[in-house]
């Protein structure tokens, strides 16, 4: 891990580490509400598209159509 590049220095007393980790966890918090709210937007275009295949399927046997 040596490798890794940051934009800011590394915390070097315990108030930065603290800061460090609060900082991070609030990101957390955040990718964790979106995360979330991106599953409730992708149920619910699977919905509307489980929807959307059986209102197809029932036009095409309306017109004859094999499905």
């Amino acid at each position: 891990m040596s490798d890794v590049i940051s934009s800011q220095p590394a915390p070097r007393t315990t108030a930065e580490y603290r800061a460090a980790i609060e900082e991070m966890l609030t990101a957390m918090e955040a990718l964790d509400e979106r995360m979330k709210s991106d599953q409730v937007e992708m149920d619910r275009l699977k919905a509307e598209t489980a929807a959307l295949k059986g209102e197809t399927r029932a036009l095409l046997a309306a017109m004859g159509a094999t499905v």
